[in-house]
């Protein structure tokens, strides 16, 4: 019974010998340390709302609204898309 035995701890050691150890292995994922930090969100939607106001249509505003209308930016949004809906007053003769 002793000689299955030793048969399986060589086995077992000869396998964990050829074993890479864990800071011998190549990983394909960078580190966190090696990434770039995350872009702040708060300019994304700064960019959105010029886009809007280059576009100076109701429909750019709608767009903006529609993806961003709980940001802060938002109610500045609307009173822009108001002054585009508001109707001008009548001309004196």
């Amino acid at each position: 019974m002793r000689r299955p035995t030793a048969l399986a701890l060589i086995l077992l050691a000869s396998t964990a010998a050829a074993c890479p150890k864990a800071g011998d292995m190549k990983t394909d994922q960078p580190k966190a340390s090696d990434l770039p930090p995350p872009r702040d969100p708060d300019i994304a939607v700064q960019e959105e709302l010029d886009a809007a106001r280059r576009g100076g249509t109701v429909a750019a505003y709608d767009l903006f609204l529609a993806r961003h209308g709980d940001h802060r930016l938002a109610e500045i949004a609307r009173r822009e898309r108001a002054r585009l809906t508001a109707t001008p007053p009548p001309k004196l003769p």
